[in-house]
């Protein structure tokens, strides 16, 4: 082992002594039924591992994993059919010059510590495995006093990249730290984040945020080249956060290839930063090998808990503080996996959108809330998803609300549709930008994991007749006055068709305008009950359950029986599941959103029942589950009576830290 003989890497016997060691420590193992890692019709997924510093013996570093644990991690790979591969690799699959073997897995190091240099790279040399090092330039030049470990020097940097097997990528200049974020004091990454200015109560312009992100990746490039001797392409995220904004600016600045950090494997065709699963608590080689049986995926049972926070909000900021505590502090207790969270004002509860709890071009803001309120529960480790109309909002001009409205055609005539639901047409173009630009607005304010879309983008079989769609209508029925009624069985089919695609078309420029943001965020297409249950209702709706299970990351389904009229609501719930079984991936890709609250008697289901109906949903096989409304003030439903259905434990491998969350030493 000729390569393992460098400066504080210890001597060759005891380099084979460890080895040795820890081979015969998973001796065991070695039979063990090897993790299958899963395949996309374009080859099989890639596991990316995130290591830090890999000293001898970890102490106090969250992030470090020591060498001995390394080292069996290593062999445990390669002993169970593992692949390992480097940056070109990578590429080279990406653009379909070679495909990836199967069981992929990539080795990347962050921050250059010296222990790449003294222990890794001359390992990996031996083995002939290829890995990555992310370098953070401003750090070369001089590193922070809290760092955990010493890093490397740019001669050091030189002679590692020297090696083929290494690839050198840009950990930014210096983007590793925190920007106040909004005006409630609370920060967020200086590399996704538009800084708030509290001296002229304005926000970081797109077109600033650009020059600041392009700027750093530009000053890393050139002093990897100067002074490590290296022209990276390839850009490590700090934190693993990015935007979609960001990537543009990576690419302008020479970047071909990005990495993030995220709990699942990698699909080298997927647009973005390909997801890094990062090493925390310095596992052992039981949890290692436990995570990599479940593929390193999310957990696969979500629980949901849908918010107003229109219940947070208060004239008296010390009051709205205490409302905010609560809520928080409720929902770190019950620890669902996501929370659906209003990012509108809604006090009358009419669904029709008049004001936001953000910064817009398209909607007078109520409150800049909606940043803070993420930011609290996304620190300690809960998904937030915005909730969020897709057609009902009113602009402050009334005259143009009326001009995009859906138009309804009856035996009364064609007028404005006079639903409760006051949409936009969604066949109007100025309907798309407009609601472009909100959603826009939303996700470039806060650091939500999603969206949860309103219940309100349906249109029944006497809409949408507005002038934007009679074109649509004419290529159907043969002519714009032909009134619905007329229409044969098969036109009318062919018009329902079309209503639904208008509807997905515009959620798809919906989630383009968030991903722009928020290139990982999810989203969620709220459906009526009935969608499921009867076959003919995509006529009255314009939607259709198994379309939605195809283009959604989550169908939510709004299992809500009194507002359906069900009398014997048990039978139902089970009825609801058993129909979404018999689609693919329909339990996987469901949740069953429950009323906690009867509207129509207006007073809160009992908790009991409502525990009564999870337990229902779940021993029927759903494996997604959620309620709305909640009162945390008011403890409405009851919190211990609930909690059993409703909490989730973070996967214990990859869960990070909730002090990490702020950590700039990632």
């Amino acid at each position: 082992m000729v390569g393992l003989l460098m400066p504080n890497s210890g001597t060759n016997s005891n380099m084979m002594k460890t080895l040795l060691t820890f081979l015969l420590a998973i001796y065991f193992l070695m039979t063990a039924a090897p993790a299958m890692a899963a395949s996309t019709e374009a080859g099989p997924r890639l596991l990316i591992l995130c290591y830090h510093d890999i000293p001898k013996e970890v102490k106090r570093d969250k992030y470090g994993v020591d060498r001995e644990s390394f080292v069996g991690q290593i062999e445990y790979l390669r002993t169970h059919g593992y692949h390992f591969v480097g940056l070109a690799d990578v590429v080279a699959a990406r653009d379909g010059v070679k495909p990836l073997p199967a069981k992929p897995v990539m080795l990347t190091f962050d921050d250059a510590y010296e222990t790449y240099y003294s222990f890794v790279e001359p390992l990996l040399n031996e083995y002939g495995y290829p890995s990555m090092l992310g370098v953070v330039t401003s750090w070369m030049e001089k590193a922070p006093d809290k760092l955990p470990a010493k890093l490397m020097s740019w001669q050091m940097l030189r002679e590692v990249a020297a090696d083929p097997l290494v690839t050198v990528a840009s950990h930014t200049d210096d983007l590793h730290h925190a920007v106040l974020y909004n005006p409630f004091g609370n920060t967020g990454w200086a590399a996704a984040s538009r800084m708030f200015d509290p001296a002229t109560n304005t926000y970081e312009t797109e077109s600033t945020f650009r020059a600041r992100i392009n700027r750093d990746i530009t000053t890393s490039r050139k002093l990897l080249k100067e002074k490590g001797g290296v022209d990276v392409k390839a850009l490590v995220w700090p934190y693993g956060q990015c935007n979609g904004i960001g990537m543009e600016e990576a690419r302008k600045a020479g970047i071909d290839i990005a990495f993030s950090l995220e709990d699942v494997l990698a699909d080298v065709h997927a647009p973005g930063a390909l997801p890094r699963v990062l090493l925390v608590q310095n596992p052992s080689i039981q949890d290692f090998i436990s995570a990599l049986k479940k593929d390193f995926d999310a957990t696969v049972q979500q629980r949901i808990v849908q918010v107003d926070l229109d219940m947070v909000y208060d004239k008296n900021p010390k009051q709205e503080g205490r409302n905010l505590d609560a809520l928080v502090e409720r929902l770190y207790r019950m620890k669902p996996s996501a929370v659906y969270l209003q990012a509108f004002s809604d006090d009358a509860g009419t669904g029709n959108v008049a004001a936001v709890y953000f910064p817009s071009r398209i909607l007078p803001m109520k409150a800049d809330l909606f940043n803070r309120v993420v930011n609290q529960l996304s620190v300690r480790g809960i998904e937030v998803y915005a909730w969020m109309p897709m057609l009902s909002i009113v602009l402050p001009d009334k005259d143009k609300t009326r001009e995009l409205r859906v138009r309804l055609r009856d035996a009364r005539g064609e007028r404005v549709s006079d639903a409760s639901y006051q949409r936009l047409s969604p066949f109007a173009p100025e309907s798309r930008r407009l609601l472009q630009d909100l959603y826009e607005d939303m996700a470039q304010n806060a650091r939500i994991s999603g969206v949860a879309f309103l219940d309100d983008g349906y249109l029944n079989d006497q809409e949408d007749f507005h002038l934007s769609a009679l074109g649509e209508y004419r290529k159907i029925a043969g002519a714009d006055d032909v009134p619905y009624s007329q229409l044969t069985s098969t036109q009318k089919q062919a018009w329902m068709e079309r209503r639904t695609k208008a509807l997905d078309d515009l959620s798809i420029a919906l989630m383009e305008s968030v991903r722009k943001y928020r290139p990982l965020a999810k989203f969620a297409r709220t459906l009526y009950a009935p969608v499921l249950t009867d076959p003919e209702s995509q006529e009255w709706f314009s939607q259709s359950y198994a379309g939605s299970l195809k283009l959604y990351d989550q169908v939510v389904v709004m299992a809500y029986p009194y507002m359906e009229d069900i009398v014997f609501t048990d039978p139902w719930m089970r009825k609801l599941v058993r129909l979404a079984a018999q689609f693919p991936d329909g339990l996987a890709k469901t949740t069953f959103k429950l009323q906690a609250y009867d509207w129509k008697e207006k007073q809160w289901v009992p908790s009991k029942r409502l525990l009564r109906w999870m337990r229902i949903l779940v021993s029927e096989g759903a494996r997604n589950i959620g309620y709305y409304p909640d009162d945390a003030i008011t403890n409405k439903p009851d919190l211990e009576t609930v909690k059993p259905m409703m909490s989730t434990e973070d996967f214990p491998l990859t869960r990070v830290p909730e002090s990490s969350q702020e950590d700039p030493y990632r």
